[in-house]
């Protein structure tokens, strides 16, 4: 069988979740619940959460509206030209958030259709999005369909599993550079943070596309489109990213970035048993980057199974496993064995 066709056939395998996350996107309400409108119903996102019960459906129309705190179970539905930004709240610390699912209240929650207006944010300027979607210890949550633009972290799951992120558009995401925040630079995160004793299992991102801008003066850490950190079976699966290099920085722009540490040498468990299957970073310096693990170990790369991806690939030094051997474009040992980058994912 050609390359091409075991690319097409994997693609086909993942379009019938694809449709599952699809489901009902066009229903104007929801039969195990009830709908609200926003504004006709409740004039603000907030509002209507607050008003709604597990399983309600929230349909928001065109306009610019600030988000909101998920502490329930809703499915989020933003017609044409609904625009999450910056407000006073939700947010973490200094930094504005979009949706903020803060505990296991909002498992089993969606978001879908939704524009989020981080354009602009830096240091010198926080009152646009810093983190769109940031949610703690909640599972099986889907993201599907919505437009990110600017922000420093698109989509963040910590600690939860069961995670669908498909078919977002992240474009012009950003980091904010270390003479002042040193923070993000994540289209995607799958992390374990808080939760030690075990790992978050079976968060999927597919058919995303992830654009990067890295600012002028980025030295200490790399941008990437999907950051897998201390996950058992994460599946990074046909996505596309563009995260080119700028002379004026020494950051590397990453399509996938697998590892066990980050962020002031916090060490989390090793990724085991990671999917990262026919992405295309071409038009980043590499598509996957697989960091040797805290002792200096091949252990991120446990039942790895690496295929199909357009790009370079930077494993530990000497290494290949054997699920990746067919199917990588260029294969290196850059990824080393220094100390984690001194940077910031919120969580």
């Amino acid at each position: 069988m050609s390359k091409h066709a075991v690319w097409n056939w994997g693609l086909v395998a993942f379009l019938g979740i694809a449709g599952d996350a699809f489901a009902g996107e066009h229903r104007d309400h929801d039969e195990d619940g009830h709908l609200i409108r926003v504004p006709r119903d409740q004039p603000t996102i907030q509002a209507a959460v607050d008003a709604a019960s597990d399983g309600d459906r929230i349909v928001v129309t065109g306009g610019q509206f600030c988000g909101a705190t998920l502490t329930k179970r809703v499915e989020l539905v933003g017609r044409q030209g609904a625009t999450i930004i910056g407000c006073d709240a939700p947010a973490v610390g200094v930094y504005r958030v979009g949706f903020f699912l803060p505990d296991a209240r909002a498992s089993g929650s969606s978001i879908r259709g939704f524009r989020f207006d981080g354009r602009g944010v830096s240091n010198a300027n926080l009152t646009p999005i810093g983190a769109a979607i940031l949610a703690r210890s909640a599972d099986h949550v889907r993201v599907v369909d919505n437009d990110f633009e600017g922000t420093f972290q698109g989509v963040t799951n910590t600690d939860g599993g069961g995670w669908s992120v498909l078919f977002n558009r992240i474009t012009h995401l950003t980091a904010l550079t270390c003479d002042g925040g040193c923070a993000g630079g994540d289209g995607i995160v799958f992390q374990q943070r808080l939760v030690l004793d075990r790992r978050p299992e079976g968060n999927l991102a597919a058919f995303n596309h992830v654009q990067g801008d890295i600012p002028d003066g980025l030295d200490e850490f790399p941008m990437t489109g999907v950051f897998v950190l201390g996950q058992k079976r994460a599946s990074v699966v046909a996505n596309d990213f563009a995260i080119p290099h700028n002379p004026s920085a020494q950051a590397e722009g990453l399509g996938v970035e697998v590892s066990d540490h980050c962020c002031a040498n916090v060490v989390v468990s090793t990724s085991v048993k990671t999917d990262v299957l026919f992405n295309d970073g071409r038009h980043s310096e590499a598509v996957l980057r697989v960091d040797a693990d805290a002792q200096g170990g091949n252990g991120n790369l446990a039942g790895a199974r690496i295929f199909g991806n357009r790009g370079e690939v930077e494993l530990p030094p000497g290494v290949t496993p054997p699920h990746a051997r067919a199917g990588l474009a260029t294969a290196s040992s850059a990824a080393g064995t220094d100390p984690p980058p001194q940077r910031t994912v919120l969580y």
